[in-house]
């Protein structure tokens, strides 16, 4: 059996985002007794997204992300008197101690690191990352964590992917993978770097004019797809 690299993102690829996201919110809420909980969790969650897909496309800075998200939200709500660099940076450490993992994502990690090297690549924010990597136990199946904000560099970008090749040292780049959820940043950065890519699509989400190497919706499949690859 073949040894593989394989480069996994980590949001809504084994963290999961979406309901740590939700989480953090509503417990901001409570801290701050903002009443709509869910309203404002529900509309933060479309302005960050909003605001990251700017990110990857080089249009906002990661700090101007940290703080302005919550300026909009709370404009929409008619929200005064909030102390936006505060909030800002309690929302940062409610996240950071988030343990959700995305179902079955422990158990795939741990059998898998046995036969392959497993680097996680995410473009989150250093502190957050790691705290939740080692909250949720899953920081020890990756030989190394390379996060956008500590290295300076940012997923899709092609100089992001080469400086981990670099990092990781003497890899042919046909036994390197990109495993992660998103079209526009990991497998548009394997394209841009010549990496072969893998989509966990759990979402269904719709293919369009960036098309991975391969497609899966659960870790079930993944693990095949793997497996079949390092024969």
């Amino acid at each position: 059996m073949k040894r593989l690299t394989l480069l996994i993102d980590a949001d809504d690829t084994v963290l999961d985002f979406k309901n740590s996201e939700r989480d953090a919110i509503i417990a901001l809420c409570e801290q701050y007794e903002i009443a709509d909980k869910n309203g404002v969790a529900d509309k933060f969650k479309q302005i960050n997204r909003r605001m990251w897909d700017m990110f990857e496309l080089g249009l906002v800075t990661r700090e101007e992300i940290f703080y302005s998200r919550f300026e909009e939200l709370f404009a929409f709500f008619g929200i005064d008197g909030k102390n936006i660099i505060e909030v800002g940076d309690q929302y940062r450490e409610n996240m950071a101690h988030s343990r959700r993992i995305i179902h079955g994502a422990r158990a795939f990690l741990r059998r898998i690191s046995q036969n392959h090297d497993l680097y996680c690549v995410t473009n989150g924010i250093t502190r957050t990352q790691k705290m939740r990597m080692k909250a949720s136990g899953l920081g020890k199946y990756f030989k190394k964590l390379y996060i956008s904000q500590e290295i300076n560099l940012a997923k899709p970008s092609k100089e992001f992917f080469q400086y981990v090749i670099a990092d990781i040292g003497a890899v042919d780049l046909d036994d390197i993978y990109i495993i992660g959820d998103s079209l526009s940043s990991d497998i548009l950065g394997g394209i841009n770097s010549g990496i072969k890519t893998i989509l966990f699509n759990r979402e269904n989400k719709k293919i369009c004019d960036i098309r991975p190497d391969f497609e899966v919706k659960n870790y079930v499949q993944l693990e095949r797809i793997i497996e079949n690859l390092s024969k």
